[in-house]
């Protein structure tokens, strides 16, 4: 009876019912955003699905906005919900609670999405986010590096790793260094996780692990070149930058800063825009320009 009235509330009554408190939210604050287990998401493109109702900052603010109105990583969204329309084979490296590997299969029922994510509490709300929606990704409790086996993984704050804290980690101890404490996480290299699971020819990677991206497109070994796929990627300083300029050193790829209100900006060098709203970037095989030509 009680799962009854909540679905009637979520499909007749819960829309209006949130765009009349949502303008209230600069005054109250609200911090568990809706009074039910999930909420749900509706793109420009008329695309739906639920998001898992946890007090995370990212989602919560999602909530409140709204998902176009929200002014995070806008472009960045637009470009990988179009590219996964026709896509076959999607990795989502520090998928976080998984709002990413969520759109793809939104946009896309048939992609195979491979998502990891090595911190637990996080972990775990991104498997909500799967179950709700009913979709099969492929969630891997995982951190990717150029090197495999058991390594500390570091956060920061009150309750690190567990369920009320809502920050997220990296396997670089020098990352946000204050009351950091660590718990031990299974790492693999992409290319032996690939070639172990039999994941065939990947499409598009996003790679957002907190400074460690260059390791992790290291750690793709040959199968990088293989499969030349286009990638959406954070990058945090021109240290970073310079260490993956060197690694597709003469390899056929075009680079561009992803500008969040405007597009893809051709650029030379990599890891130079300080904007802290601004930090992704795409890398573009030659051969695969097209796919991305509109948002130049």
């Amino acid at each position: 009876m009680i799962k009854s009235l909540k679905n009637y509330f979520h499909h007749h009554l819960a829309r209006p019912f949130y765009s009349l408190i949502r303008p209230l939210q600069p005054f109250f604050n609200l911090k568990k955003r809706t009074f039910f287990d999930k909420f749900k998401v509706k793109t420009k493109d008329g695309v739906e699905f639920w998001l898992y109702n946890n007090a995370f900052n990212l989602e919560t603010k999602l909530f409140w906005s709204g998902f176009e109105k929200s002014d995070w990583e806008k472009k960045t969204r637009e470009i990988w919900s179009e590219l996964s329309k026709s896509l076959k084979v999607i990795l989502d490296i520090g998928a976080n609670t998984g709002i990413f590997s969520v759109l793809a299969k939104a946009y896309n029922s048939e992609v195979e999405v491979y998502a990891f994510e090595p911190q637990p509490n996080v972990f775990r709300v991104f498997q909500m986010n799967n179950e709700i929606n009913g979709f099969d990704i492929q969630c891997h409790q995982l951190a990717l590096s150029d090197e495999s086996g058991q390594l500390p993984f570091y956060n920061t704050g009150y309750s690190t790793f567990e369920a009320n804290n809502t920050t997220h980690g990296s396997l670089n101890k020098e990352w946000r260094t204050e009351h950091q404490h660590s718990i031990v996480v299974e790492v693999e290299r992409l290319d032996c996780f690939l070639t172990k699971n039999q994941v065939g020819k990947v499409d598009l990677i996003k790679i957002d692990v907190e400074t460690l991206e260059f390791e992790v497109l290291n750690g793709y070994g040959d199968l990088l070149w293989l499969h030349q796929p286009i990638i959406i990627l954070e990058i945090q300083n021109e240290d970073i930058g310079s260490k993956l300029l060197s690694l597709f050193d003469g390899k056929e790829f075009e680079f561009f800063w992803i500008n969040e209100s405007k597009g893809l900006v051709p650029v030379d060098t990599l890891g130079t825009k300080t904007n802290q709203e601004n930090l992704n970037y795409c890398l573009c095989p030659k051969n695969k320009m097209d796919r991305i030509r509109k948002w130049i």
